[in-house]
C-alpha cells in the first residue's frame, strides 16, 4: 500500500522499501538509510516531518561542532549555497549542545631526547643522536 504525505517543506512519497533517503540541510547530499536506521533516527528526532527538517549528515555535524559556520561548512564542502535554504538558528544550537565538541588541538606525541637517551649510554652514541636531532 502506498502512502503520499504533504509537508509544508517537500513532498516525500513513501511506500514499503528497505531503505529511505535523507536529505542534509546544510550540504544537500542524500544519505539513503536503512529502514532500521531511518526508523531509530525519527524516533530520535520525535517525528519524520521534524527529521526532514533538522536532518544534518556527519560530515557538517562535525564541521560544524569544529566551530565553523554554516556557510563555511558549505564552502569547504564544495556545495552550492543558491540551491539550498538557509539553515535555521535553533538547529545549529541544538547540534552544538548535543554531542561533544571536537578538539581541534593536535596532541603532541614527541617526546624529548633527555627521555630517549638513558643516562648509561656511551658517550659516542649520545653525541651522535644530538647531531642527528640539530
Amino acid at each position: 500500500m502506498d502512502l503520499i504525505v504533504f509537508c509544508s517543506y517537500n513532498c516525500i512519497y513513501m511506500t514499503k522499501r528497505k531503505t529511505r533517503k535523507l536529505t542534509c540541510i546544510v550540504t544537500g547530499r542524500q544519505l539513503i538509510a536503512t529502514r532500521e536506521y531511518y526508523d531509530r533516527k525519527v524516533e530520535k528526532n520525535g517525528g519524520e516531518e521534524k527529521l526532514h527538517r533538522t536532518y544534518i549528515c556527519r560530515e557538517a555535524k562535525r564541521l560544524i561542532r569544529s566551530g565553523s559556520s554554516v556557510d563555511k561548512v558549505r564552502e569547504v564542502l564544495n556545495v552550492d549555497s543558491d540551491v539550498l535554504s538557509d539553515v535555521p538558528q535553533d538547529v545549529v544550537n541544538d547540534i552544538l549542545s548535543t554531542g561533544t565538541k571536537i578538539n581541534s588541538r593536535r596532541i603532541s606525541n614527541i617526546t624529548s631526547i633527555s627521555n630517549i637517551v638513558n643516562s648509561k649510554t656511551d658517550d659516542d652514541v649520545k653525541q651522535y643522536i644530538n647531531s642527528l636531532i640539530k
